[in-house]
């Protein structure tokens, strides 16, 4: 998609932007995730995900779909990851991965919700292979979106595939979608994926200072907001096959590369900024007459006052 890049960047990335703030304490999770950004032990981090590693993926999601009554598609987490990296608070996986993953019931996540310790551990190489992959896209420096670099996230054109069944295969398809008779439309899992980051954790997009930092990161959001409602425009394109009938607008089509673009914008906003400072709460003093609060039975202010 030769979609050039709206408008050049007001910003440069810091070069030492902050990182998030220590540990607090909390005990660590029985399956000890490293962050993404880690040193990674998978020997084949800088390939591609192959259609049998997404096989993998969409088989180990359908059994914690099973187990938690319900789950995410690749999809939807391949924009939840996107959404990560475009954060100004650096994220640990210990934190985000049990937000969209654990069992809605206990609110666990790890290698017991799994069919085996191996199957978690797999999971945990892809997912950490694909972040590796996502960090680079996104820092890289294109100016296009069909450069090889480019950020090109991992999605189904799921109309299209619906379109190409025969009519008892669609048939049997609609009638598993239920009542609401849904097709999602192209890109629109990514980003409400991408939003469920910023409705996760809404207090690490709240507008900076800066006018013109807050009006960029604004209209970024807005771009991948409106990624994820209906493609209501008839379709005249068929992005992921040539030979396929249309299943995307052209509108839409404006729509995704804007959105990814601003997933760019995001960005390198938040590696500017870094993360949020932290109100600094004031210590209340006891006043100079009132007992010491060190419990020596004297005046604060013949004590710890003097």
């Amino acid at each position: 998609m030769n979609t050039p890049r709206p408008t050049e960047a007001p910003l440069a990335p810091a070069a030492n932007a902050p990182d998030a703030a220590a540990a607090d304490g909390q005990p660590a999770p029985d399956w000890a995730p490293a962050h993404a950004s880690d040193a990674n032990t998978d020997t084949d981090s800088n390939t591609e995900l192959s259609p049998q590693d997404l096989d993998e993926l969409d088989e180990i999601l359908m059994h914690l779909s099973q187990c938690n009554d319900g789950g995410p598609s690749w999809e939807f987490l391949e924009g939840y990851m996107a959404g990560l990296l475009c954060c100004r608070r650096r994220i640990e996986a210990d934190e985000y991965l049990p937000a969209v993953l654990a069992n809605p019931n206990s609110g666990y996540f790890g290698p017991k919700l799994f069919q085996s310790p191996a199957q978690h551990q797999r999971f945990m190489q892809l997912w950490q292979r694909r972040w590796e992959q996502v960090q680079a896209a996104l820092d890289a420096p294109v100016n296009t979106l069909d450069d090889p670099l480019a950020y090109a996230p991992e999605l189904i054109d799921l109309r299209a595939v619906v379109q190409s069944l025969s009519p008892e295969e669609r048939a049997e398809f609609c009638a598993d979608l239920g009542e609401e008779q849904h097709i999602p439309a192209f890109a629109q899992v990514w980003a409400m994926g991408f939003m469920a980051v910023v409705q996760t954790w809404p207090e690490e997009w709240q507008p900076p200072r800066d006018r013109e930092l807050a009006e960029w990161m604004e209209e970024a959001l807005d771009c991948i907001e409106a990624l994820s409602g209906d493609d209501l425009d008839p379709p005249t394109l068929s992005p992921l096959d040539d030979n396929a009938p249309p299943s995307v607008s052209q509108q839409r089509m404006d729509a995704y590369g804007a959105a990814l673009w601003a997933a760019y914008d995001l960005r390198e906003i938040a590696l500017t900024l870094g993360p949020r400072a932290l109100p600094q709460r004031k210590t209340e003093q006891p006043g100079r007459n009132d007992p010491c609060h060190c419990g020596s039975g004297k005046k604060f202010k013949k004590c710890h006052g003097a």
